[in-house]
Formats: C-alpha cells, structure tokens, sequence
C-alpha cells in the first residue's frame, strides 16, 4: 500500500519584502566579507618575503571566489532571477604556481575582490535605510494608537500610584493625566505624513536593492567575452 505525501507549496513573499531582507542582510554580510579580505590580502601582502604569503594569497582569492558564489546564490534565490558564472579554467593536475597564476590572471577574481570591498559602505547605507525609513513611517502613520496605547500604560502606573507622563512629540504630543482631545487631535496630523514617507520609503529601498543587484550582475557575473549564459543555463 502506497502513500501518497502532498508536497506543500513553498512560501513566496512579496518583492518588497524579498528587497528589504536583502538590505537588512547586507550590512553582517558586507562587514564579513570587508574583514575577510582586507585581513587575508594584507597577511598575504606582508609575508610574500618569506613564502608564506603565496599560499595565503591563494587561499584569500579563492575565498573570495566562495563568498562571491554565496552572493550569487543569496540574490538568486530572493530574487528569482540567477547570477550565471562561467566555469573557473582549471586543470585537474595543475601545479599549485600554476594553479596561482591563473587565479590572478582571472579578472572576475578582482571584481569579486572589489565588490567585496565595496559590500560594507553599501551595506551600511542600506541597513540603516532598511530599518529606520520604515519604522519612522510606520510610527508616524500610527501614532494615534500609539497616543492611546502610552495613555492606557499611564493610566495603569498612576493607579498603581506611579507618576508617569509621556512625551511623544515635545511641546506638541505630550501625555500628562488624562485623555487630551486637542492633543488627540494633533496625532492625525502625521498620519498621511507617515503614508507618504512610507510611499517614498518603498520607491527608495527598491531602487536601493535594484542598484546592489545591478552592482552585483556587473562585478559578480560572467565575462561578457565568454560564451553565451557563461557556460550556465539560464532558468
């Protein structure tokens, strides 16, 4: 007797949400990649006079080679839309001074470096757009129920003889006693301030994380000169 297992469909989120976690994600990953390999190009750099460097510069380009695939593989899948790369020439018996020299004559190894190097300031920008544009929007929008919500916290401290006030806004939304219908009132004026920051907000963060995809395509993709897809398949 067979049964039969229902796959269950994979969640989809919406663009917005896919462009927002990848900004959020752009700042750890950026400092990762920043630290990563300016530490293993300087190591590298500093000790070439005694040998060591050479290994350790192999190894920093080939892991620039590995986080520049994890991008490739983080754009790919909140995206949709895959980051080709053409195949690394390598030969299965080749000599390690062999195996170096190729690497550095590799342009797509230095562009990676770049875009890795490039990733923090990038990342900083956008992380800090990501979380605040959208928080500020989000409280100006609902600041009558904030208003409500501080009240209802204050009532609750002065009945437990606490002396509580707020101040949302000073000397414009503030919370001293009881319910202000004036002051209420005062809360919807940033209302449709909220909803046009929270409009401006979404144009924003997506032309953001359509300019880090398009940085991303350009020093993470395939060598316009190589053949067509880069020897990938193009879904």
């Amino acid at each position: 007797m067979s049964t039969h297992v229902t796959k269950q469909p994979a969640v989809v989120w919406p663009p917005f949400v896919n462009t927002l976690v990848y900004l959020m994600l752009s700042l750890p990953l950026g400092v990762v990649y920043f630290v990563l390999v300016v530490t293993g190009l300087a190591l590298s750099v500093g000790t070439l006079i005694i040998w060591i460097g050479i290994p350790l510069l192999l190894i920093t380009l080939l892991m620039v080679r590995g986080m520049a695939e994890i991008e490739r593989q983080i754009i790919a899948h909140l995206f949709r839309r895959p980051l080709p790369s053409r195949p690394y020439n390598s030969q299965p018996k080749q000599s390690f001074l062999g195996r170096l020299g190729a690497v550095l004559r590799d342009p797509r190894t230095w562009s990676s470096a770049l875009y890795m190097l490039f990733k923090m300031p990038l990342g900083i920008v956008s992380f800090v757009l990501a979380v605040t544009l959208p928080l500020v929007s989000l409280a100006l929008t609902a600041l009558p129920l904030v208003y409500l919500l501080n009240l209802y916290i204050d009532s609750i401290l002065q009945h437990n003889g606490v002396s509580a006030s707020s101040i949302l806004i000073p000397y414009f939304i503030e919370i001293h006693g009881g319910f202000d219908p004036m002051t209420f009132g005062r809360t919807f004026v940033f209302v449709p301030i909220g909803l046009a920051l929270g409009l401006v907000t979404y144009f924003l963060l997506q032309g953001l994380g359509a300019f880090s995809r398009e940085l991303a395509y350009a020093l993470l993709g395939p060598d316009e000169s190589a053949p067509a897809n880069g020897g990938y398949p193009m879904e």
